[in-house]
């Protein structure tokens, strides 16, 4: 059963999960087989399409991630009868809108583009913010999540790079968990960390990518800040299926800053190997240690409708720290402390997250994103007032889309997120939360993606509706009225305009 908003405790109901056994021998007709087309998404790299001849009729889709047809007349020309009329003449198809070139400065071979998100949210227990939310944390208001710009040139030629540069509150909520950021171990909770205030700007990604000579342009090698390659979900929303995004994503990497090697024998599969500071970082954070972070992926296409994500992150990273705890978490259990004895001193961290996705088999499409981390010294047990045994957590967030046609679909998402030690979310105690969200998605112009959604979220902790904690945004006093409570519902209505 969901939990009813101020009850004491609720139990959370295990996700049963979709068998790939069932899927594969229930006896659905496979449709028309193309790879997931996630907008400007870092999850999944396919094989690249065949070149499509000009005379070649072709759709175009609107939808995320839709299936492409076409039609071509094969009836034998007819002899006319000179008793019969001639037939009326078809007119012609309306033309397809063609979307703006992409290329900023030709001569140079640099492209552009970027995207503006807006969303209006209803939360019923009149909250000022939505707690727990990455960027749709703004309860019962009209709100701008961010506007984007990425211009990037290709390397094609032997060298490229990528700029990818965010403004608006959701640039500033990505900066909270960013690190030198607005809080954690050089942080505070009062919107300033010395010379860092507040920013409506952020810097995504920033960096050089070129191939390794003499490797027939298999071995390519990017250095600078980049996406992570962990979990399904990503910054850009023109990259999702969802308005709003699950745990897994909320409280895992985001971004990474080193030298990354992205090795591809062919068009199926690919291997990436990273060394960098670790989650989140533009500089080493890893006081006292000789060791960098190591990234590991394998991402792989074997079959035209199984996409594989195998992503493995290991290295030390420092305590979790969030804004407006102070030497304890949530629920007063023992929590590191900024001035604290083991506060900026790393311990190590493992984290692995395996994404399948299956699709499309009659418009349907199903993925699992299940992710296991474990940290050394991230807990505190047996009366320790600073972490003195290991952190672990887990989660599982599942989705089922159904594309209507090549405008609309229709998704379904269910997650768990069990955070044994109160590690990640923060409340120094055993954690469980879970959403259960669904979505329509109609682009109904070529460059517009418009989404309505309904979302409960509960847990085992008074979470929501929260003025102690919530969001990373830092604050203290958020504005939400009455006590904590252990679930929460949202409607949420959003509209990206992409250029």
């Amino acid at each position: 059963m969901r939990s009813i908003r101020g009850s004491s405790r609720t139990t959370l109901k295990p996700w049963l999960g979709v068998s790939l056994a069932l899927v594969l021998s229930s006896g659905l007709a496979l449709g028309p087989l193309t790879s997931l087309a996630r907008a400007d998404s870092s999850g999944f790299l396919t094989a690249p399409a065949s070149p499509v001849s000009p005379s070649t009729p072709t759709s175009s889709s609107g939808g995320s991630g839709n299936s492409q047809t076409t039609g071509q007349s094969s009836s034998a020309p007819q002899v006319a009868d000179s008793g019969t009329p001639a037939p009326a003449a078809t007119p012609a198809p309306a033309t397809t809108p063609t979307p703006l070139p992409d290329m900023l400065i030709p001569s140079a071979n640099i492209h552009f583009k970027g995207f503006i998100d807006t969303y209006a949210q209803y939360n019923p227990t009149d909250a000022s913010y939505s707690n727990f939310r990455a960027y749709d944390f703004g309860a019962n208001s009209f709100n701008i999540n961010m506007a984007q710009l990425k211009i990037w040139r290709p390397d094609d030629d032997g060298i490229g790079f990528v700029l990818r540069t965010d403004f608006g509150p959701g640039a500033m909520a990505s900066g909270q968990n960013f690190y030198p950021g607005f809080f954690g171990t050089h942080g505070t909770s009062n919107g300033t960390t010395g010379t860092m205030p507040w920013s409506m700007f952020w810097l995504e990604e920033a960096y050089i990518n070129l191939w390794i000579p003499d490797t027939n342009k298999e071995l390519e090698m990017d250095a600078g800040q980049f996406q992570t390659l962990a979990n399904f979900e990503v910054i850009q929303p023109t990259g999702n299926w969802m308005a709003s995004l699950g745990y897994t994503f909320f409280l895992g990497a985001y971004t990474h800053t080193g030298v990354r090697f992205h090795y591809a024998p062919n068009g199926s599969n690919n291997i990436y190997f990273g060394v960098n500071n670790g989650w989140n970082t533009s500089f080493q954070n890893n006081q006292g240690s000789d060791f960098q972070d190591f990234e590991l992926n394998y991402t792989g296409n074997p079959i035209s409708w199984l996409n594989l994500n195998f992503t493995g992150l290991f290295g030390p990273q420092v305590r979790n720290l969030y804004p407006g705890f102070g030497n304890a978490g949530l629920f007063g259990a023992p929590g590191a402390s900024e001035n604290g004895t083991n506060a900026n001193v790393p311990t190590w961290r493992n984290y692995g997250a395996f994404v399948v996705e299956i699709g499309p088999i009659d418009h349907l499409w199903f993925v699992t994103d299940d992710s296991y981390g474990w940290q050394a010294e991230g807990a505190a047990v047996n009366g320790s007032t600073t972490p003195n045994a290991p952190a672990t957590w887990y989660s599982s967030e599942n989705f089922l889309r159904y594309d209507i046609n090549d405008t609309m679909d229709v998704v379904a998402r269910y997650e768990v997120y069990y955070d044994l030690n109160g590690f990640m979310t923060g409340t120094g105690v055993p954690t469980a939360i879970n959403d259960e969200s669904i979505d329509f998605q109609w682009n109904f112009m070529p460059n517009v993606m418009s989404r309505i959604e309904y979302r409960h979220d509960n847990a085992n902790q008074a979470l929501f509706n929260s003025n102690t904690y919530g969001l990373a945004t830092g604050s203290s006093s958020g504005g939400n009225h009455g006590p904590a409570i252990f679930s929460m519902d949202t409607f949420e209505v959003e509209l990206t305009y992409m250029f």
